[in-house]
């Protein structure tokens, strides 16, 4: 029972290290976007948009209509209201009020002849939708760059402070040492005292890389809208470097689909130069006087039809227009081609000369460590001044750090690389 409960106190345990991953950053930052989640919500009316261009342009549409009009005639022998006024009354003409209005009807109207507008703005929906799906991968795409950027910086100044304490750790294990030394008189004071201001200074330094790596762990916690403020340890992390992409690039994308949109902004402007043609039908009471209006009920009917003949060269001018854009939209995809390109070619040869620094790097720390081991027997034995040694372990301190940033600035490479490469 005993072993089962601390098998799951392991498991437990290593799940709950693994959550501080890259990818438990990256997952919570794009749970938690907000540009995402717009783009999503502009997707959702985009496509209620295209349910109301159909209700708009071809559903029949039905409404109840009601009106009076009241226009009375002054010396009429006694009528008020009268279609054939006697010619000494005071009033509107009849001509033009009819001698009132009394209507209430239901009307029917439906288009029959708008094939050509619904599906330009069918396209014009599809095209909103490709091109809001394409941000919300860019979107995906630089934020997945932008919070492994901060992350491995933030795993920098962690490494930093995993140093700064190794080093303090190191030097109060020294310092307990020459103390004994002294002692026994196999060592001077002064070495113990300059042994001592030493490990103050790298106790500050400890101080300022312990703040730095919280610093850094709260802006990834911004980042990624996670919210903690707890100290974590992150994984380090080792970043596979994607093979060159074939074809078009998706940065490219965007301008391809702003062509197709103003392709269909230029398709739905000459839909006005189509035939409009609408079927009408009303039903209910219609009637100019009061008398005998229980028999004014009736029904009317009729088609509507509208072609447009001449507009001035508007159609020309407004496809030269479309042309211009279309270049301008060319020039623009041509020249973040050439950039990505230029990104690609840089960023593979900043890859490659880290890659030979480091390791570089490394075979200096594998001659350092060696050269610090005989320097600390060499100090015990008092052949090696403390003033010289420490001069020896700032210089490793220096390596180290040399190292870490270098190792770093290569996972960012490779990190910006795929970024390019996309």
């Amino acid at each position: 029972m005993i072993k089962k409960i601390f098998i799951l106190i392991f498991f437990i345990c290593n799940l709950v290290l693994a959550q501080h991953n890259l990818d438990y950053f990256i997952n919570n930052a794009l749970e938690n976007s907000p540009h995402l989640k717009a783009y999503h919500n502009l997707n959702l009316i985009n496509n209620l948009q295209s349910n109301l261009d159909e209700a708009e342009n071809s559903a029949l549409k039905v409404d109840l209509t009601g009106n009076y009009l009241f226009a009375p005639y002054f010396n009429n022998n006694g009528k008020i209201i009268s279609t054939n006024p006697d010619p000494q009354a005071i009033g509107y003409d009849a001509g033009i009020t009819n001698g009132g209005l009394y209507s209430a009807q239901i009307n029917f109207q439906k288009n029959i002849f708008n094939g050509g507008v619904l599906d330009a703005l069918k396209q014009q929906r599809l095209t909103l939708s490709k091109s809001y799906e394409n941000i919300s991968g860019e979107e995906k795409h630089a934020l997945k760059k932008e919070v492994t950027d901060t992350y491995l910086n933030t795993l920098q100044d962690q490494y930093f402070f995993n140093q700064s304490q190794e080093i303090v750790n190191n030097l109060v294990d020294q310092l307990s040492i020459t103390g004994k030394l002294v002692q026994n008189g196999f060592a001077k004071a002064q070495d113990y005292l300059i042994l001592k201001v030493e490990l103050k200074s790298q106790k500050i330094d400890l101080n300022e890389s312990r703040q730095n790596y919280k610093s850094g762990l709260m802006q990834l916690y911004s980042l990624c809208g996670i919210k903690d403020t707890q100290v974590v340890k992150l994984d380090s992390v080792n970043l596979a470097q994607n093979g060159t992409k074939s074809g078009r690039s998706n940065f490219l994308t965007k301008f391809y689909l702003d062509s197709l949109s103003t392709a269909n902004q230029q398709q739905i402007y000459e839909t006005k130069y189509l035939p409009q043609v609408d079927l009408f039908f009303n039903t209910g009471l219609n009637a100019v006087e009061v008398n005998n209006i229980q028999r004014k009920f009736g029904i009317s009917a009729g088609i509507n039809f509208s072609l447009p003949i001449l507009d001035g060269g508007q159609k020309d001018i407004t496809r030269q227009q479309s042309i211009i854009e279309e270049k301008t939209l060319g020039d623009y995809k041509n020249f973040m081609a050439q950039d990505v390109f230029l990104q690609r070619k840089n960023t593979l040869e900043r890859i490659s000369s880290l890659k030979n620094n480091l390791n570089d790097l490394e075979e200096q720390l594998k001659d350092y460590n060696n050269l610090l081991d005989i320097s600390k027997k060499q100090l015990r034995e008092g052949n090696l001044s403390m003033i010289e040694y420490l001069t020896l372990l700032r210089n490793y301190i220096d390596l180290q750090r040399k190292h870490i940033t270098t190792m770093i600035s290569y996972q960012l490479e490779i990190n910006n690389y795929n970024y390019w490469n996309w």
